[in-house]
């Protein structure tokens, strides 16, 4: 009977660790998307007009920045991917709305992606985009 008791709970808890693993890895897979995306506007923007927004990101960021996200710390962070898709709204919205049309469109997918990872998720976006919008209110320009 306890052979039975510890294989079942060797089995729960390796299914368990498959099912974070695959958390982090999905995490890992939208902040790429998050970046790609960035990368697709660098060209047509200017970034030193959002660097209060940046600022703000960064302070989330270990050992590096949003612009040059490195390290699985960062990568595989939920609160990381719902900053840089803050980032990514706030750029997209403060620029011609019509030139980013598809832009917009693949980051509404990549947050709904980011909701249906877990509860804690919209609550974080939200929160942030307030706090986001408070610093860079009281930053000077």
């Amino acid at each position: 009977m306890s052979y039975v008791n510890k294989h079942l709970a060797r089995t729960l808890e390796q299914q368990h660790k498959r099912s974070v693993r695959g958390l982090f890895l999905k995490i890992q897979d939208l902040n790429n998307d998050c970046t790609l995306l960035r990368k697709r506007l660098e060209p047509h923007i200017d970034l030193t007009v959002y660097t209060n927004a940046i600022d703000y990101v960064n302070q989330f960021v270990s050992h590096t920045t949003i612009l040059n996200l490195k390290f699985i710390t960062n990568t595989q962070n939920l609160e990381v991917v719902v900053l840089h898709s803050l980032l990514l709204v706030h750029i997209i919205e403060n620029e011609d709305a019509y030139s980013f049309k598809h832009e917009h469109t693949l980051l509404q997918e990549y947050i709904h992606e980011i909701f249906a990872l877990n509860d804690h998720a919209k609550t974080l976006y939200t929160n942030h985009q307030e706090k986001m919008l408070h610093y860079m209110e009281s930053q000077p320009t």
